[in-house]
């Protein structure tokens, strides 16, 4: 058995999408559908007891708003197939995609699958993020494990994976982070695998929204979860490594935060009063997360406004970024209304 667990928090304009292209695809494969409803206020659980009433196959729990990582927790403890797949509820899949899991996972006896997906814009564009083929032991994977950022196609999500029940038996989302709880769940993960498949395939669909990490919206308490990101990393990475992997593992800490992170919570000052910007910066400049993460940047990113940013905030150059945050902001501004 497959289980597939979604949550929806608010998703009546998509979760009838969702589950219908899981409907299509079940075919005659043995699925159970776990959707938790994480304090919906909309018209989602009328929806979701509709496809319960309906499906004999498909399970509703309702519970307070608790987040993703505490939904996602609450399917896994009730899921009861061999193997586990994530299904975002403003997603869908395509048809063949429980054939594809069952021929990749159940026919080779894999612990743990990452494959790739399509990404549905705005604009009904789509764009391919396919996968190099590759097969990984034990020892490969503990090289990843050094890696993330670089492989992030393996780490940064979960919806793009499939996993072994026995793999996760009882490891849990951790519900203290509001973003990159899919990277510290994949870790983990890997930490206990001996082997991983990732595969180009991409029947998983993607859709570009404007409520995502990426939109013009204040995100509160968004250092906090950085920096609850930060020392979960150190808490489950395999420390007991050599200087030279310990560096390379910290190179890639430096990257993860200053190059994928550090403009998420630069772009937020955008949001809050002018006057109080600046002490909003030295406060993340001073975190934890910064202060170990800058002495062991040595990249030089592709992109020269994020190179020129990231240069002004190591140096604490607080009113010149600052003007160069603002000069960006409004040039955002203009291209979106051209």
């Amino acid at each position: 058995m497959i289980s597939v667990i979604i949550t929806a928090f608010n998703a009546a304009a998509t979760i009838d999408r969702c589950i219908g292209s899981i409907d299509v695809a079940k075919k005659n494969h043995e699925i159970e559908l776990i959707i938790i409803d994480d304090g919906s206020d909309d018209e989602t659980a009328r929806l979701l007891h509709r496809w319960e009433s309906d499906r004999a196959w498909v399970t509703v729990k309702y519970q307070k708003n608790g987040g993703v990582a505490d939904a996602r927790n609450t399917g896994l403890d009730i899921a009861t197939g061999d193997y586990i797949v994530f299904i975002d509820a403003d997603d869908t899949i395509d048809d063949w995609y429980f054939d594809f899991v069952i021929a990749q996972m159940v026919d080779r006896n894999i612990e743990m699958l990452a494959f790739g997906h399509k990404r549905i814009m705005l604009d009904n564009s789509v764009i391919e993020r396919r996968n190099i083929t590759a097969e990984y032991s034990r020892q490969d994977i503990k090289m990843l494990q050094l890696r993330v950022t670089e492989n992030r196609n393996i780490y940064w999500y979960v919806t793009t994976k499939v996993y072994s029940k026995s793999l996760i038996a009882d490891l849990r989302f951790n519900c203290d982070i509001k973003l990159g709880e899919d990277g510290i769940f994949n870790i983990e993960c890997l930490g206990k695998a001996n082997h991983l498949s990732v595969v180009p395939d991409c029947p998983y669909n993607y859709y570009e929204n404007a409520t995502s990490m990426t939109s013009l919206q204040y995100k509160p308490g968004l250092l906090e979860s950085i920096e609850a990101d930060y020392n979960a990393r150190v808490r489950i990475h395999d420390w007991s490594i050599s200087a030279t992997e310990r560096q390379v593992l910290l190179s890639d800490f430096a990257r993860s935060y200053i190059e994928h992170m550090l403009p998420y919570l630069l772009n937020n000052l955008a949001h809050i009063q002018m006057r109080k910007r600046h002490a909003e910066l030295i406060k993340i400049r001073q975190s934890f997360v910064y202060q170990n993460c800058l002495p062991h940047y040595h990249q030089w990113h592709p992109a020269r406004c994020i190179r020129i940013l990231i240069s002004c905030f190591s140096r604490r150059w607080y009113v010149m970024t600052l003007a160069f945050l603002q000069l960006s902001w409004s040039k955002a501004k203009v291209k979106k209304h051209v």
